[in-house]
């Protein structure tokens, strides 16, 4: 990243930084879209090898004693699942539920806000019932963010570009997550997986902030409490996760094209260090202007006169 050049214009600089984040969006999307069609070919081969060694290594006596045409049903609606989920990995369908993920996340940020500010509002009046008569005077600001709808296609600014890009990345994560779902309630209903967890349980676990047991790629192995008491004793459940860095460690041109992505998403990042800079020195200059223009359009007192 270049430093700043002090005699450079920062609207000029910010003009020319979005001309090429407007080069570097085209080759992103391009990729995004070729690595979207690798993901494409790898969820159908990859979900039946994960549920292929769940059955046979959990329960492989549970599998053989369904009938044949059962079996072939739960085939056959595992093939039907995983190939509606496929025909969604888009970019257009992926912007609509990165969408959906932002406003629930908005809605989440909004709650939380206002609990905030109720706890802070019970807090003043408590200090205004002293004796000291002075209430405490509080307030809350949270860092701005950028709130505005995705669009549909890459943004030209490099901050747009790079949250519509983990945007995607997100609504990959919860797709393949949703499918995961779906794939455990048809094992549950044929009695080869002991519980189905909750969604938020298997969003924690991607999110890292659950540990899981090891296994297999694209299983999730945990302890699960059989109850709320402290010391309820616990049961090892294995169920489908499909995981995004599982299916690129387990194919490799997927890998590639995935490093390919990260590749221009680096450019990205160095143009929105620089893109940041320079809009802190914008708003730092238009703050010096309209300091010195107020000092020359005020009246300056009356000297006093002994």
């Amino acid at each position: 990243m270049q430093d700043l050049n002090p005699h450079q214009d920062a609207s000029q600089a910010l003009r020319q930084l979005e001309a090429a984040t407007d080069r570097l969006a085209l080759p992103l999307l391009r990729q995004l879209e070729a690595y979207l069609g690798l993901l494409r070919q790898q969820v159908p081969r990859q979900t039946l090898q994960a549920v292929f060694v769940l059955v046979s290594q959990d329960c492989p006596k549970h599998y053989s004693r369904l009938g044949l045409d059962e079996r072939q049903g739960l085939q056959r609606r595992l093939q039907t699942l995983t190939a509606e989920a496929c025909c969604l990995l888009t970019v257009e369908h992926l912007v609509l539920l990165a969408r959906k993920l932002q406003a629930d996340h908005q809605q989440i940020k909004q709650e939380r806000r206002r609990k905030i500010l109720a706890a802070l509002e019970r807090l003043n009046g408590e200090e205004q019932d002293e004796p000291s008569g002075e209430g405490l005077i509080l307030s809350v600001q949270e860092p701005l963010e950028d709130d505005t709808t995705l669009p549909l296609g890459p943004p030209r600014d490099p901050q747009g570009l790079e949250r519509w890009c983990l945007w995607l990345r997100q609504a990959m994560v919860l797709h393949l997550r949703t499918l995961s779902h779906q794939l455990n309630v048809e094992l549950l209903n044929h009695h080869l997986i002991q519980a189905v967890l909750p969604v938020r349980l298997l969003d924690a676990v991607l999110a890292g902030d659950v540990e899981a047991m090891q296994a297999p790629e694209n299983l999730l192995k945990i302890a699960v409490p059989m109850g709320n008491e402290e010391n309820a004793p616990q049961v090892v459940t294995c169920v489908v996760l499909l995981r995004l860095q599982d299916m690129e460690f387990a194919h490799r041109p997927l890998r590639q094209s995935r490093e390919r992505l990260q590749k221009h998403q680096k450019v990205l990042q160095s143009l929105v260090a620089q893109s940041r800079q320079w809009r802190k020195r914008l708003v730092t200059e238009q703050a010096m202007a309209d300091w010195n223009n107020d000092l020359q359009q005020i009246q300056p007192p009356r000297p006093c006169v002994p």
